[in-house]
């Protein structure tokens, strides 16, 4: 087993990741001619201009793999690394653009007719094929870095873009309600729309992990801890804090059943905010032990200068002693030199 894994590996690192390109192509394609089809099939064939942009989106995933193939890593001169990690951002901005516009379309002009038994294109598979972009983004990123499981550049990596595959999950279950013909006539005017312009920013908020990474050469530099902690709560804040507010509307004010996703949005919110609290707690607690520690060590300062100002006064006191002592015993000394001149002149006489 251990020599056949060793083999895959070498097999892999010879190919430079074609693996991965052809795996993620085959993704795109498929993701573009579903939703193609039923832009074609249900409104017209004019919906065939959707090939261009996709054969742009195709053409710079290759590109994308291309430029980060381990052979141009290799030859610093070759290559431009900054040009190289923009790529990928621009990359997702453009094929999740298109993807919006795509599901805008959709949703708006014939998503409630699609019927799941009468055909196998329902609204099972146009969900499916939305939810592919997780498995696209993983691919597309893995494809920029070949930071090690355990290492700290890989938890930089994972810190700032972990939660985006289930971002994109939970956009396309919080469509489902476009396609229910039931319950969306009893919506409103306001609410669909709502629900379009959230799930078309969740596709394209992963596009901000992306720009910082390529920012910070996607963990060959690094953003200090705050920061990680603001862009977490930022990212977490902007995505789920909608799609719950959706499905709290959905739930209480139109009696429309909603998935167990909204766990997801509680659980995200409030362990991204526990974990924003522990890192201001932990940075209080470093500057009240700062502030002990000068404290002390102004404490101790002013000890030493009263001990040395004390000692001080000793040695002054212990000096004027000694010369108190030393100016009587001169004195004493002239005394007596005095009294021995004086019975020398007395015996004289």
């Amino acid at each position: 087993m251990s020599k056949a894994g060793d083999l895959l590996v070498r097999c892999c690192n010879s190919l430079h990741r074609l693996p991965s390109l052809l795996l993620c192509f085959c993704l795109i394609l498929l993701q573009d001619s579903f939703i193609n089809y039923y832009l074609i099939h249900h409104l017209a064939l004019e919906h065939l201009f959707w090939a261009a942009p996709d054969l742009v989106v195709l053409i710079l995933v290759i590109v994308c793999f291309r430029m980060t193939a381990p052979s141009h890593f290799d030859d610093e001169q070759n290559i431009d690394h900054s040009k190289t990690y923009v790529l990928v951002w621009v990359t997702w901005l453009v094929m999740q653009s298109i993807l919006s516009a795509k599901v805008i379309v959709i949703c708006v002009t014939f998503a409630a007719e699609l019927d799941e038994e009468a055909s196998f294109f329902g609204p099972n598979t146009l969900k499916t094929s939305i939810a592919l972009g997780s498995c696209i983004f993983v691919l597309l990123l893995t494809s920029q870095h070949d930071a090690p499981p355990s290492s700290e550049r890989k938890r930089y990596i994972e810190e700032l873009t972990g939660t985006v595959v289930f971002d994109i999950l939970d956009t396309a279950d919080i469509l489902d309600v476009m396609f229910d013909a039931d319950n969306r006539p009893g919506l409103g005017t306001g609410l669909p729309e709502v629900i379009l312009f959230v799930a078309a920013l969740n596709l394209l908020i992963p596009t901000v992990p992306l720009i910082t990474l390529s920012k910070t050469k996607f963990g060959l530099e690094k953003l200090s801890k705050r920061m990680i902690y603001v862009h977490r709560l930022l990212m977490v804040l902007i995505i789920n804090v909608p799609n719950l507010i959706v499905r709290m509307t959905m739930w209480h004010g139109f009696s429309v059943g909603i998935s167990p996703f909204i766990l997801k949005n509680l659980i995200l919110i409030f362990m991204t905010a526990y974990e924003f609290y522990e890192h201001k707690k932990e940075k209080f607690e470093m500057h009240e032990e700062e502030k002990q520690r000068e404290l002390q060590e102004f404490g101790d300062r002013n000890g030493n200068e009263k001990q040395n100002a004390t000692s001080n006064d000793h040695g002054d006191q212990k000096d004027s002693e000694k010369r108190l002592s030393k100016y009587s015993k001169s004195s004493h000394s002239d005394d007596e030199i005095h009294f021995d001149i004086e019975n020398r002149m007395v015996t004289g006489i």
